[in-house]
């Protein structure tokens, strides 16, 4: 492979992503704060291709210490995706000085790493493969790693978390599921592991093997900022997020089983009186409102008392009323959209899905067996 053309590619998604980055931070609209994150996470990937490609091709700074400032930045990525995140979820959540303990780890590292001498840096691919580095590097480099993923964890971990309460306040919930922040995790995942295998690369002392690596990083990095930036900036801004205190389930609640069976046939005699589900917008607090009960109660007599949350309880009653549509009708043009929509639903897949999870069989399979 031509070192050149990856030199020249490498260059370009580092201008790519400082422009990106730049954007992100200078852009007024939408939550500054999440911007700035975001933009600090592409310009910090920027300084690292930006460092790459230049000890590849033999140049370096007069001050050698700026050349490894970035050692550590794997340090920094893990902390401010998961801050992005929790401002992404939480609508209450707040940047404070006790969060700087959480970049202790690169400071730390960055001071160790700029206290020693000679630090010069290998000038070519072939040294940086040669490179004779002492089992402490890939040591600290394998730690490194491991405190991503670690924060990547705790990520997914609170994405899991806001779903499960959305399902236990909204009916229609395609729109604020965070589709796209799961993706942006599984692409910074995936780039993560790539660029996993480029850094223990160098142990085959292979140029081929290593510049394969590095290609494909780079094809992964470009196609993380074009897909990511994008699903992130196109986000509708219509649901402002949960507050944090909403992640402890039915914290304080004192119903009674009593309470409970009570509340239980409230609900049913109220879904078969006035079929609410039939409103695609249909939240928890409609129906709290509609039998003056709390959310959490009302939330909490569904889980228990059917085992499922309120997104699942309330699109049975539509795959119910979807069945009863096309068990009735006598009009052979009605379509199964178009009872889908009559009952509630306002997105096919999710009503696909909804309904083979309930039902077994795919809507079209059960109207052939009508």
């Amino acid at each position: 492979m031509d070192p050149s053309l990856i030199a020249l590619l490498s260059f370009l998604i580092t201008f790519q992503l400082l422009l990106v980055g730049i954007f992100l931070i200078t852009h007024k609209k939408g939550n500054r704060r999440n911007n700035m994150l975001l933009g600090a996470i592409f310009i910090l990937i920027a300084w690292n291709m930006a460092d790459l490609t230049l000890q590849m091709n033999g140049v370096n700074f007069k001050w050698e210490s700026l050349q490894h400032i970035d050692d550590g930045f794997f340090l920094l990525y893990g902390p401010i995706i998961y801050f992005y995140a929790q401002g992404v979820i939480f609508r209450d959540f707040k940047l404070s000085g006790r969060n700087l303990v959480h970049l202790m780890p690169y400071l730390m590292l960055t001071i160790a790493i700029l206290s020693f001498k000679n630090l010069t840096p290998p000038s070519t691919s072939e040294e940086i493969i040669k490179n004779d580095m002492p089992w402490q590097y890939y040591l600290v480099s394998a730690l490194m790693f491991a405190h991503f993923f670690v924060y990547l964890g705790f990520t997914y971990q609170t994405l899991w978390k806001y779903r499960l309460i959305i399902k236990n306040k909204y009916s229609q919930i395609d729109q604020i599921n965070l589709d796209w922040l799961s993706f942006s995790l599984n692409t910074f995942g995936l780039v993560t592991i790539v660029s996993l295998i480029q850094n223990f690369i160098a142990l085959t002392e292979n140029i081929f093997v290593f510049m394969v690596t590095l290609v494909l990083l780079l094809i992964f990095i470009f196609y993380f900022v074009i897909k990511v930036i994008l699903k992130a900036l196109r986000q509708p801004e219509i649901f402002a997020g949960i507050a944090q205190n909403e992640t402890n389930k039915y914290l304080g609640s004192n119903l009674t089983p009593e309470q409970i069976a009570a509340y239980k046939q409230q609900l049913l005699v109220l879904l078969s009186s006035e079929k609410p589900y039939l409103n695609p917008q249909v939240s928890l607090t409609d129906l709290s409102e509609k039998l003056a009960v709390s959310t959490k109660h009302l939330s909490q007599v569904i889980n228990q008392s059917f085992n499922k949350s309120f997104f699942d309880f309330i699109n049975s009653y539509r795959i119910q009323e979807v069945q009863q549509i096309l068990k009735e009708s006598t009009d052979d043009k009605l379509t199964v959209l178009e009872a889908m929509y009559e009952a509630g639903f306002n997105s096919k897949s999710s009503f696909n899905t909804a309904f083979k999870k309930e039902t077994g069989q795919t809507p079209t399979e059960f109207r052939k067996n009508i």
